[in-house]
């Protein structure tokens, strides 16, 4: 399974706050869109699924945008694909059943627990790399740029 390319721009897009938390002024959705190189109707969307999933708060007016709703410490990339695309599965018939499930086809799969391994691995993955994380990689690999 490939993730697609909201699971980028969000992540993209949080990573440039988190970079700028706390801050005190909200950062305006056509300044990320700009920054980043996502198109500016895709990222509202974005954002607003991020907010009602508790990642983010917004601000109205001319001094509006979004800023993280919490430290960039506590939110994971598996926070954010599970908002946007629902929790990782490598393999359909993953999807809905339990670990102990059989397989659609009515007998017992050899690959299910090869299947369940990478599953469980990679949301580990996921768990485990914060947002705090991301933007140290980031600032990292810029100063080495240089």
């Amino acid at each position: 399974m490939k993730f697609g390319v909201g699971v980028d721009y969000c992540l993209k897009a949080l990573i440039m706050l988190s970079e700028r938390f706390p801050a005190a002024q909200p950062q305006r959705v056509e300044e990320i869109a700009a920054s980043q190189n996502i198109p500016e109707n895709y990222l509202r969307r974005l954002l607003l699924e991020l907010k009602r999933g508790g990642l983010l708060i917004s601000q109205k007016g001319p001094n509006g945008g979004y800023m993280l709703a919490r430290h960039p410490a506590k939110i994971t990339m598996a926070d954010v694909i599970h908002i946007v695309e629902g929790e990782y599965v490598p393999v359909d018939c993953l999807e809905e059943g339990s670990a102990n499930a059989l397989c659609q086809r009515g007998e017992g799969c050899a690959m299910r627990s090869v299947w369940c391994e990478v599953r469980d691995t990679v949301n580990a993955i996921l768990r485990r790399t914060t947002l705090q994380s991301l933007t140290e990689q980031r600032r990292t690999a810029l100063h080495f740029q240089i």
